[in-house]
């Protein structure tokens, strides 16, 4: 199984990048392939809404987006997204992949493609904001299902944590690695 990983945070070494390590060591100790992406590092063009993808299948820019992202979003069995909450949503080079996936969509509900047939692929969501808000992860989550609905994936999970703020609190968290556990035996 493939697992692809992708980091949205911009903060290297943040609490998402951590969520997403203890993630992929798990998914590793179960004789998973696993690959990071962190979307921040990707060089990619912003979707202009051009329409080019609903007629023809494929974007007009040729960039990591297309040479480097799509092709681990096709090959991946599980995809994980790990971010950070920004006013109630991804931070912008995430954003900016998911807009980007609507070639998938394009495919899947223009086109009538079926490249995923046979294929039970899942989607996990893991995600940290700052505050308590009881809303505070329901723009990610709603965005998220759509991303994978786009790819066929079907949303499997989520790990959402509430009140992490600083650099490395993740760390401390006392459950945060039962949890990790504990999901990915789920999955």
């Amino acid at each position: 199984m493939f697992v692809l990983g992708i980091n949205g945070s911009p903060r290297h070494h943040g609490n998402s990048n951590f969520l997403m390590s203890l993630f992929m060591e798990e998914m590793k100790k179960k004789g998973h392939d696993t690959e990071v992406l962190s979307a921040v590092r990707l060089k990619i063009n912003p979707c202009i809404g051009c329409g080019h993808c609903e007629t023809k299948g494929v974007c007009i820019f040729d960039d990591d987006f297309t040479q480097v992202f799509l092709p681990a979003v096709i090959k991946a069995d599980v995809i994980v997204l790990s971010s950070p909450v920004y006013f109630y949503a991804f931070p912008a080079a995430l954003k900016a992949l998911i807009d980007r996936i609507q070639v998938l969509w394009s495919r899947k509900y223009r086109l009538k493609l079926d490249e995923f047939k046979g294929r039970s692929r899942k989607g996990v969501l893991l995600a940290v904001g700052a505050t308590q808000g009881k809303d505070l992860f329901d723009g990610l989550k709603l965005t998220a299902r759509y991303f994978f609905d786009a790819a066929d994936i079907r949303y499997a999970t989520d790990l959402c944590y509430r009140g992490m703020d600083e650099k490395g609190e993740m760390e401390k968290h006392p459950t945060v690695h039962e949890d990790i556990k504990r999901l990915v035996n789920g999955l």
